[in-house]
């Protein structure tokens, strides 16, 4: 009989360094092809929205200044009411009087184009704020685009 190792256990210890091995390379990358594949959902990459601006006026009324940061251009469904296209939420409460401000209403929402969202005063979402309030405003918009925004009073 011959000193040393078993051939199965030497196979043993291989297998067990092959998936160690294995484990420490395709975890990271793994979780980046996945990443990488669930971000080509959409061509040219997700468009993104931002508020620029928000603030009354003086009847009480809210006015949103909403800016297509790119990098496409959002279709609109209805140029004539922002509640089919926009769904905004003030402190978790729907906003349900809204309407364009400034006359037409570009369609297609073009990159660095800005469109004013006014919600009515008498609005459920607005009870108890005013311009000295601190609140958070959360607008989901056409073809999944969405933006937060916080409002700080002064």
């Amino acid at each position: 009989m011959r000193a040393g190792i078993s051939r199965v256990v030497v196979e043993v210890i291989i297998l067990v360094i092959a998936v160690a091995l294995a484990l420490l390379i395709f975890s990271p990358v793994g979780s980046y092809i996945f990443g990488a594949l669930g971000r080509t959902s959409s061509v040219g990459g997700q468009t993104t929205i931002a508020v620029i601006n928000a603030g009354f006026d003086g009847s009480g009324n809210l006015h949103l200044y909403i800016k297509n940061v790119g990098p496409n251009d959002v279709d609109l469904q209805d140029t004539s009411s922002p509640s089919v296209d926009w769904q905004v939420f003030i402190n978790n409460v729907p906003a349900g009087s809204m309407s364009y401000v400034g006359g037409t209403v570009p369609d297609p929402f073009t990159v660095d184009s800005v469109i004013e969202i006014q919600i009515s005063s008498s609005d459920s979402s607005l009870s108890g704020l005013s311009e000295t309030s601190s609140f958070t405003i959360v607008v989901y918009g056409p073809q999944g685009t969405q933006t937060e925004y916080l409002y700080r009073g002064g």
